[in-house]
């Protein structure tokens, strides 16, 4: 099976500016990045400091991804093209469900998360068994080390369905700005990754032709997991209005990913838009510029989609956040690392049935 091959130009591009990105100031450490060269070869481009600031190397089935802080170097296998992702997920009776919203390139927050309630292990290994691991998007953007997260999560993936159980990213609006060029919340380290490589622009290495791009492109953007819907913004009435199902949605927010906005059809402009599941906030009345959301609205969506619950991101709450006598539930506590002050962070766990709240101190208290 053969990947496309969108990628070579790019390849092309970087071999061009190879000499000059060696010679110039090295950028923060980055990479890798999995992609073609000119021949249609893959290689694993990275930039490094301190050395060649663009150290290319033919692909040989695994790479490595660099230490950060107290988190070890991993390898990860690379696999053949990613099929499209499923659009409802039934788990195994009993299985847990851990559920993480918008890290925001905030690595060394998630890893302690995960380690913490024993979803992964010391070495970044899958330890929760036939359960089930959901990031409700906004990997992307903000914090420097969005890359190995995506890495982690690609890992995880195939680890988890080996053991039985599941490792699901859904898209959130960030993950489509970044695959469509806007780039105005990324973090600086990536303009010099970009400008080292000498590049148009960071969205480069996530064409539709890479490894990661490739990938990306076959999540969701709204996920059933068991009776759990699980996305990154939210269910507005004109979405439901609309009638279009799971599959409709997540088939048009990938159509939308590689078009231009003018070249848009009405559905993809509902569905990639303020009012679709990525950008709507409608569920909290301080966010007056999106039409509110009513509890009739909410139950509409919960017998549209034959779910019990909404699980959501994209909106920051001081802690997890039951909303709607419980029917929605705000899962997004900002992971922002920041000097001086520990991460408040937090994230869901769906244990026999029942919500817990999750912290970094390893501890749940149950949902009220």
């Amino acid at each position: 099976m053969k990947f496309r091959n969108a990628t070579k130009c790019l390849s092309g591009a970087l071999i061009a500016f190879l000499a000059l990105a060696a010679g110039a100031r090295a950028a923060q450490p980055d990479g890798p990045y999995v992609l073609r060269n000119a021949a249609g070869e893959w290689e694993a481009v990275s930039v490094v400091e301190g050395e060649p600031a663009v150290r290319r190397a033919p692909l040989t089935g695994a790479i490595t991804v660099p230490a950060v802080g107290r988190i070890p170097a991993f390898e990860v296998k690379l696999r053949e093209p990613s099929p499209i992702a499923a659009d409802s997920v039934t788990t195994a009776a009993k299985a847990p469900i851990f559920v993480v919203a918008d890290t925001h390139g905030e690595y060394e927050v998630l890893v302690s998360m995960l380690q913490a309630h024993r979803v992964i292990g010391p070495e970044l290994e899958w330890k929760l068994g036939r359960g089930h691991l959901v990031v409700l998007g906004d990997v992307f953007d903000r914090g420097p080390h969005q890359l190995e997260i995506l890495w982690l999560l690609y890992k995880l993936e195939a680890e988890a369905k080996s053991a039985g159980g599941g490792a699901h990213l859904v898209l959130g609006n960030h993950e489509t700005m970044v695959l469509r060029g806007d780039l105005r919340y990324l973090h600086p380290k990536y303009t010099g990754t970009t400008n080292e490589l000498g590049l148009r622009d960071y969205t480069a290495l996530f064409a539709p032709g890479s490894l990661l791009g490739q990938w990306l492109r076959t999540k969701p953007a709204v996920l059933r997991v068991n009776d759990l819907l699980c996305l990154h913004g939210g269910i507005s009435r004109a979405l439901l209005d609309s009638t279009l199902s799971l599959k409709d949605i997540n088939d048009t927010a990938r159509e939308a990913l590689d078009i231009t906005v003018n070249q848009r059809s009405a559905m993809q402009e509902l569905v990639m838009g303020t009012l679709g599941p990525l950008w709507y906030r409608g569920y909290f009345p301080e966010h007056r510029d999106y039409p509110p959301a009513s509890m009739e609205d909410v139950d509409l969506a919960l017998k549209t989609f034959a779910s019990r619950r909404i699980l959501i991101g994209h909106t920051i709450v001081p802690t997890i956040t039951p909303l709607f006598e419980g029917k929605v539930i705000a899962v997004q506590v900002d992971a922002k690392q920041e000097l001086g002050k520990p991460p408040m962070f937090e994230s869901l766990i769906w244990r026999n049935g029942a919500p817990f709240r999750a912290t970094l101190d390893g501890k749940t208290t149950p949902l009220r």
